[in-house]
């Protein structure tokens, strides 16, 4: 292969990869160094990491002055330029001043003074955008301007964002007005709807949660640069069927030009073996820039983990360690990146990989509904050619939208049906009328199939 053939296929996929690094920045500068100089020589190009409002404007503006503190920030991106790794902000939370009740926390409830948040949208984008006061100041450093802003993080969850019961609607508006500042400071940036976590309790279902932004901030149609998703799953086939889900409802809201920008994903080891999350990893990294869901970034949660509380699960996502050396997770997905970056003599996949295609190009799933105790379950039975991973959900409606009953997800293998029971989750808000919904991924694509039941 030569040089001409390895740049090019760089170029192709440059700036698709990256990491989270928030626990890289807790430790001392000189720790910052080693793991940056990995995530370098691995072929990453972004590092997402918090732009938090209150580490750079903790006092309000005082004359209508806002006054800035952006020491933390310019380490940060220093260290990081000097390996040439752009930072993937996350642009979020409020300030204690900002309009929040006095004991709650900032980080979970939107700013009152959407306004001041904006001016510190802005004043991020002129510090660190394109030919930002920052690069000017120190010329010195290989020009790594922030291109993209990612607003809020999870915000459809009550852990970072509520009460959920009008997030949808003070997100879409928090969203509109970052943009809005931030493009006034560079046109050419793009501002990246936050990370949505996938539907559980105490989390709005991500689709729902883009509809009702949508029916509030109908500008939204055509002013969305790209949409985050977190589809944390145990399983890489539950991954892409959830990943298919979500590109179905996001070409309805927004059209299929809006990329999906994944800026978390990963398993945590409490979960899954090390040598799964390896696989896992790799394959990733190779299928997600040749597939049909027009995904642009990858930034796997998370590259280090926090040494003070090892009890915590939360720490067991991390894919390299703190003396500098990959776990197998960790170094399968770099060796992935560098094949698929062209940084290595291998010729890198270039076949399409079918994961968000049509009906047409999946398999041939049938499913039928059995039976109906209304109130307590729906059985149906399901086949599937050739073998596939289905996901089933029964989907009921209420005055606030669309509300999940019940779901499972079961591997089915070939011709012969398999009876599987939906124990449905007491609700007497929802109407009669509610629908079975199977979703069926195999390697050929995804295919859906819906059918309506009563349930009361």
């Amino acid at each position: 292969m030569g040089l001409g053939a390895v740049s090019a296929k760089a170029a192709s996929l440059d700036g698709f990869y990256g990491v989270n690094v928030q626990q890289v920045f807790s430790g001392s500068p000189a720790s910052w160094q080693p793991q940056l100089a990995a995530m370098q020589s691995g072929g990453l190009q972004l590092a997402r990491i918090d732009a938090r409002w209150e580490n750079v404007e903790p006092n309000p503006p005082s004359g209508g002055t806002h006054h800035y503190n952006w020491t933390l920030y310019d380490s940060i991106v220093g260290a990081l330029a000097q390996h040439y790794i752009r930072w993937y902000p996350i642009v979020d939370y409020s300030t204690d001043w900002s309009g929040v009740i006095p004991g709650d926390d900032a980080s979970a409830v939107a700013p009152e003074h959407v306004g001041d948040f904006g001016s510190y949208a802005f004043a991020l984008a002129k510090r660190y955008g394109p030919g930002g006061s920052f690069w000017s100041a120190h010329p010195s450093l290989p020009a790594m301007p922030v291109t993209e802003y990612e607003i809020w993080n999870e915000e459809n969850s009550t852990t970072f964002l509520h009460p959920q019961d009008y997030a949808p609607e003070a997100y879409a508006d928090l969203y509109m007005g970052a943009r809005a500042a931030i493009k006034s400071a560079d046109p050419q940036a793009r501002v990246i709807v936050g990370g949505l976590a996938l539907g559980i309790p105490g989390v709005t279902d991500e689709v729902q949660f883009l509809q009702r932004m949508a029916a509030h901030r109908p500008d939204l149609k055509g002013n969305v640069d790209g949409v985050g998703l977190h589809p944390y799953q145990r399983s890489l086939s539950d991954t892409y069927m959830r990943l298919a889900h979500f590109r179905q409802a996001l070409d309805q809201v927004a059209g299929g030009s809006v990329p999906i920008e994944i800026t978390e994903l990963g398993w945590a080891t409490t979960s899954v073996s090390e040598a799964q999350r390896a696989t896992d990893l790799g394959a990733l990294a190779k299928q997600l820039p040749r597939s049909d869901c027009n995904v642009d970034r990858l930034l796997p949660y998370t590259w280090l983990t926090q040494e003070t509380n090892p009890s915590d699960p939360e720490d067991w996502f991390g894919i390299w360690n703190h003396d500098g050396s990959g776990k197998p997770s960790g170094i399968a997905y770099l060796d992935a990146v560098k094949l698929m970056r062209g940084m290595t003599p291998k010729a890198s996949p270039s076949s399409r990989v079918a994961i968000c295609g049509a009906r047409r190009h999946g398999p041939k799933l049938r499913f039928s509904v059995l039976s109906v105790k209304p109130r307590r379950w729906v059985t149906v039975a399901v086949s599937c050619r050739p073998a596939c991973t289905v996901r089933l959900e029964v989907l009921g409606r209420s005055s606030k939208g669309r509300t999940r009953l019940a779901r499972r997800t079961a591997t089915v293998r070939g011709a012969r049906r398999k009876v599987l029971k939906l124990r449905i989750r007491a609700s007497h808000a929802v109407r009669r009328k509610a629908r079975v919904h199977a979703v069926a991924q195999a390697r050929s694509g995804v295919t859906r199939r819906s059918r309506y039941v009563r349930i009361r």
